[in-house]
């Protein structure tokens, strides 16, 4: 093993509403990531429902890493990825997080950023740094390339670093620096554009006895 990280892409397949062919996939966009950087190693499964989703976890973490990082891609709404529900994947997730070093998730769906609870509960006595969603209807390539930027920054990061919220807080700033916050990225539920401001979720349990999980939205245009 060269690397010590493992990103983990867990994707479901999009459907031709997003390419007619259906072949539409994040994961070229990450082999990019790693060939620019290489110091990280990218694993990917599909998953369809609760059990194939559950057992691409189990199988990519019997890997021999000592960080993890874990992103999400398929579509989602309210409380729901597609497929399964964010309760039961975050909880899957957050067991693996008792035995596995699992730093940071991103949950490429849409709407899933509303629930800021489901992510500080899943992240709360675990190995989990930081989570990040989308609280809009996001735009595919957007979003996809917005999500690639947060793992070249966050993927950055020493272990050292995550003994305090405002270090993982400014890493996410310095992705943001280069957007202007009543940009938008996606929709509301009424189909308006969505402020990106607005349209953010970061929740933060930095490393330490004690350390509560976070949320800290509402700073990634205010430092």
């Amino acid at each position: 093993m060269k690397n010590k990280t493992a990103l983990i892409v867990l994707e479901r397949p999009w459907g031709t509403n997003t390419s007619d062919n259906n072949r539409a996939s994040v994961l070229p966009f990450f082999h990019g990531l790693q060939q620019l950087n290489g110091d990280f190693d990218v694993f990917h499964a599909q998953f369809y429902e609760r059990k194939s989703f559950e057992m691409a976890l189990n199988d990519m973490m019997e890997l021999e890493y000592s960080q993890f990082y874990i992103y999400i891609a398929c579509h989602g709404s309210g409380k729901r990825l597609e497929g399964l529900n964010l309760s039961t994947a975050m909880f899957a997730i957050h067991e693996k997080a008792q035995t596995s070093n699992i730093v940071g998730v991103v949950i490429g769906a849409c709407e899933i950023g509303k629930n800021v609870s489901h992510l500080q509960a899943y992240s709360e006595g675990s190995s989990i740094v930081w989570q990040f969603g989308y609280k809009c209807s996001v735009n595919w390539l957007d979003g996809t390339l917005l999500d690639v930027k947060i793992f070249d920054e966050l993927l950055m990061l020493k272990p050292k670093a995550f003994n305090e919220s405002g270090n993982i807080v400014q890493a996410f700033a310095k992705v943001l620096e280069d957007f202007k916050p009543e940009a938008s990225i996606g929709c509301d539920r009424n189909d308006d554009p969505m402020p990106l401001k607005d349209s953010l979720t970061l929740v933060v349990q930095s490393k330490g006895q004690g350390k509560q999980a976070k949320d800290h939205s509402s700073e990634l245009f205010n430092l």
